[in-house]
């Protein structure tokens, strides 16, 4: 007899796919084999982003300033209304994890190109408070970070760093406010110090708004021992 998952792969998915074919969700055109969720088109129609930009010159002075972040990368520019802010959308409130995993391997193939990066010891998504996790089922970072760490075998640590303080959400806040907001947010796991002496890490988050929340987050780390905080997000806001 053949076995149920056989059937169900060579035939039930086909069959389905010939009824319903897979389109991408924000163009809604219909998906070559091999193409999730997103097709090539417009995951590459995603603006990116490089060290000559103004938001990334703008970004390095902003933490330059800090003092306590030592170099980040990024690989797309966030615009308002834009497919990447469709896709970032979908990942945060839609549940379609997967998007998560897929931008984390570009941020991956990123990180491979840069020494600095990719002889990090840890990758450590941007915690989220545990009603937000609870109310949203899961941490995007995290995914992000699952879909780095396959690319790059960095591990992810995720109990290390958490976020003690329920922050409203920050789209409707100035730079000043932000960084009121996210001050003392986040707390070290008190059990778990002794992972950061003279570590190298890198905080991951989807995308970087004004800097507040990362700054707040490499501060704790950087108090409680770490040799270098370096940053990694799928998009920078400009």
């Amino acid at each position: 007899s053949y076995p149920v998952n056989l059937i169900h792969r060579h035939i039930v998915l086909p069959l389905r796919d010939f009824i319903y074919p897979p389109l991408c969700f924000t163009c809604k055109q219909r998906m070559l084999d091999g193409e999730s969720r997103v097709c090539s088109t417009c995951w590459n129609s995603f603006r990116k982003v490089d060290h000559g930009d103004p938001t990334w010159l703008e970004f390095k002075a902003k933490f330059e300033r800090e003092g306590v972040v030592n170099d980040f990368l990024s690989c797309f520019l966030f615009e308002k209304d834009g497919k990447l802010q469709d896709v970032i959308h979908h990942l945060k409130y839609s549940g379609m994890k997967s998007l998560g995993m897929q931008l984390g391997k570009e941020i991956g193939t990123r990180i491979n190109s840069y020494l600095e990066f990719s002889s990090a010891d840890y990758l450590i998504p941007v915690p989220l408070h545990k009603l937000k996790q609870r109310e949203r089922g899961y941490n995007q970072s995290e995914y992000l970070c699952k879909g780095i760490a396959e690319v790059t075998r960095i591990p992810m640590n995720t109990g290390l760093l958490t976020r003690k303080k329920y922050t409203e959400s920050q789209t409707q806040l100035n730079f000043e406010q932000r960084q009121e907001n996210v001050g003392d947010a986040f707390e070290i796991h008190p059990k778990r110090q002794s992972d950061i002496q003279g570590r190298k890490f890198i905080l991951v988050d989807d995308v970087i708004t004004t800097g507040s929340t990362i700054n707040a987050c490499a501060k704790e780390l950087i108090d409680h021992g770490a040799k270098t905080v370096l940053v990694a997000s799928t998009a920078l806001a400009h």
